[in-house]
């Protein structure tokens, strides 16, 4: 039987470090969006590893609160003056926030714990909190709890791979749903790839670990009941990680969606496995469309042949269709939109690929493009290697589109680096690229799957800003072009039609966003300065040592 071990419990989310990144959508969800209960923006996701914390210590507390300090602005004073234990978690991306959230926690003698993927033995939270756990939390919190109960709980805690019928089962009334755009499901864990830069299989396994589908039914139940029917974010590391296992999870959502009656819009991350000619292949095609999915997430990193083979990204190489084609075969089979994962900065990179990276982009039919310099993170062979040769600079932020390099590379400078990533956002994200690449998707997107949920309120608000705010000019120019599509497509004022016009309104606000990125860096790296170490690569480095 389970025992109380305390009367109250906060959990608390930390701010990103950096607010306008890539995913955050901050200044377009400020702009565009209704602002959630606390008058901040929106945010695209939930806190999803807390709500299944919080769901989990539900019998060992009388009270438990969870705040997220990415849409609620108040103090947390108010809320762990009578608290017993605080409990934070938080990424790489946090890790500032979480120490001074830390901080405040301890400087009223609180309890703390700390968790996520920010933690190591090397963390300056091991001076701070009072217990700490690292990787996968499921296979040792009941330990922790046990201490806790007992005041003999050990500082650190390092959890293993759990089975996934122990995963965390994430609680959505512990949030305000309306304060994020998306909500957030987690399916399975691992990836069986080997790619050089990837944490993931360190962190999470080589093996595929598929949730129990009572508990991904539990999910999309819950979110139903309480009003819940925008997008769910299926935040596995690789949804395809076993393709047998992933067809048997895309047949339990559609059962799912029938049962609860209705079947959520769905994107999710995946690799280009999926446009193989396989007959398991085909089937998950076919089973990603009639389960709703409306978009995926594929790691393209780079069209540059050399790279993908160092980075051992061979899983994009199969195949005899060029990686434009898959990425397009995709879509036709599926009816989903596709956004691209796209790395600059690997050895076999220079400063002439760079345009080889714009007009591969400009050649696709992916709107969303998520273009990052290479970091070396923890936990993967990229850094061992890098650490190995001496280029190594400094840790890596988690923001992987920063625009900062955090080891020497091969080709080129830090510094060249930093100004050839900027070309690259500046090339994919001008307005004629960017909208040429939404009406090619405009072009291929299933209307039926969009317009299952693009009817939802606030529309003409939304509608109204769009055409009137900032760059309204650029989207009137290309409004006759998607008005066109949707009426050659499905006919005037369908369905269909209402979809199409809807997904390039939703496209516009997501230009906002990224051309505000795209200034943020120009003004980021024009104020940088670069040492002479940062402004020669490590081939010319090492010539230079030869030489000496």
């Amino acid at each position: 039987m389970i025992e109380r071990i305390g009367h109250k419990a906060v959990l608390i989310y930390p701010e990103f470090d950096t607010q306008d990144t890539f995913w955050s959508y901050a200044k377009s969800l400020k702009m565009y969006a209704p602002p959630g209960e606390f008058g901040l923006p929106k945010r695209l996701l939930p806190p999803l590893g807390l709500m299944g914390l919080f769901n989990h210590l539900k019998p060992y507390y009388d009270e438990l609160c969870l705040i997220d300090k990415n849409i609620d602005p108040r103090s947390i004073s108010e809320f762990i003056d009578d608290a017993d234990h605080v409990y934070i978690g938080g990424m790489m991306a946090q890790e500032q926030s979480l120490i001074k959230l830390a901080l405040e926690v301890k400087k009223v003698k609180k309890v703390l714990i700390v968790g996520g993927t920010a933690i190591s033995p090397q963390s300056p939270l091991m001076q701070i909190a009072d217990h700490l756990l690292e990787n996968e939390a499921e296979g040792v919190i009941d330990e922790l709890l046990e201490g806790l109960g007992k005041g003999n709980a050990k500082k650190y805690y390092k959890g293993g791979f759990n089975s996934p019928e122990n995963f965390f089962q994430p609680d959505y009334a512990a949030i305000n749903m309306q304060n994020y755009v998306h909500m957030a499901v987690q399916i399975s864990r691992g990836c069986p790839e080997r790619c050089e830069f990837c944490d993931i299989p360190s962190r999470f396994g080589k093996a595929f670990r598929v949730t129990p589908w009572q508990k991904t039914e539990q999910s999309f139940q819950q979110m139903k009941d309480l009003g819940w029917t925008g997008q769910v974010f299926i935040v596995d590391d690789n949804f395809i990680g076993h393709p047998r296992k992933a067809l048997e999870v895309l047949k339990s959502l559609y059962k799912i969606g029938e049962k609860i009656g209705y079947h959520h819009p769905k994107y999710t991350e995946l690799t280009l496995r999926l446009a193989d000619e396989s007959p398991v292949m085909a089937e998950l095609r076919h089973w990603f469309h009639k389960a709703n999915f409306i978009n995926g997430f594929y790691g393209v990193e780079t069209p540059n042949e050399a790279s993908l083979l160092e980075t051992d990204k061979r899983q994009n190489l199969r195949g005899e269709r060029s990686l434009v084609e898959k990425l397009r075969f995709i879509s036709e089979q599926t009816g989903a939109g596709v956004m691209m994962g796209m790395i600059y900065g690997f050895d076999h990179d220079s400063d002439e690929s760079v345009q080889e990276f714009i007009d591969f982009v400009n050649a696709s039919h992916a709107p969303i493009v998520m273009a990052g310099l290479l970091n070396a993170l923890p936990c993967t062979p990229l850094i061992t290697r890098m650490q190995r040769e001496g280029r190594m600079i400094k840790a890596s932020s988690g923001n992987n589109s920063d625009g900062i390099i955090n080891f020497i590379p091969y080709n080129f400078s830090v510094q060249q680096a930093e100004q050839n990533y900027l070309r690259i956002l500046q090339g994919i994200y001008h307005p004629q690229a960017y909208f040429k690449r939404v009406m090619r998707h405009l072009e291929l997107i299933d209307p039926d799957l969009q317009s299952n949920y693009r009817a939802g309120n606030e529309s003409l608000a939304y509608l109204y800003k769009i055409l009137s705010k900032k760059h309204a000019l650029t989207y009137w120019r290309y409004l006759p072009a998607a008005l066109t599509i949707a009426n050659r497509r499905c006919g005037f004022n369908t369905p269909g039609y209402i979809a199409i016009v809807a997904e390039f309104f939703s496209l516009c606000g997501q230009y906002t966003h990224f051309s505000s990125q795209i200034n943020a860096q120009r003004k980021n790296i024009a104020q940088r300065n670069y040492s002479d170490s940062q402004s020669i690569s490590w081939r010319e480095l090492q010539v230079k040592e030869m030489e000496a």
